[in-house]
């Protein structure tokens, strides 16, 4: 399972994985990025071992339902990558009221490393990867993400 799957290294990793004949479940918020990487495993013959799932890991209870969903779907994990990220040009706050950011490359990790425990135990030798946030460069070039459940603010 690949959190931050749809795009960047998330992406490549987890065509990569595709690629070595793993069966990977793809875990990002923008559908279509979604979409398109099913449709890319498809064309390379994957598409049977390829997953997308919908989910805003900047929100708890997204990351309640994910668990939920994965623990009930999945026998075993073999690899969970923490790769969600965004770095935005203002701050946000999600629905629940969390720095955005923060929300995402922090507090999604915990329920989620924890809460996959089963599956990750059920595996021979189940690895948790986490990626490190990108630099303050995001900010400084004017990177912004879409959330529509983060609202901006003012404060720095």
């Amino acid at each position: 399972m690949i959190t931050g799957g749809t795009d960047g290294i998330g992406r490549a990793l987890a065509h990569a994985r595709l690629d070595r004949g793993d069966h990977v479940v793809i875990v990002g918020t923008n559908r279509h990025k979604g979409e398109s990487s099913l449709a890319e495993a498809e064309q390379k013959g994957a598409r049977g071992r390829a997953a997308f799932v919908s989910d805003d890991l900047e929100l708890i209870d997204e990351n309640t339902r994910l668990i939920e969903e994965l623990g009930a779907r999945l026998t075993r994990l073999d690899l969970l990558v923490l790769d969600a990220r965004c770095q935005r040009v203002r701050r946000a706050e999600t629905a629940d009221g969390s720095e955005s950011d923060f929300a995402l490359s922090y507090l999604s990790r915990i329920p989620l490393s924890h809460g996959l425990r089963c599956p990750l135990d059920r595996a021979d030798n189940g690895v948790v990867l986490t990626s490190a946030a990108p630099t303050d460069s995001a900010r400084r070039n004017g990177t912004t993400c879409s959330n529509p459940g983060a609202t901006t603010s003012s404060r720095p």
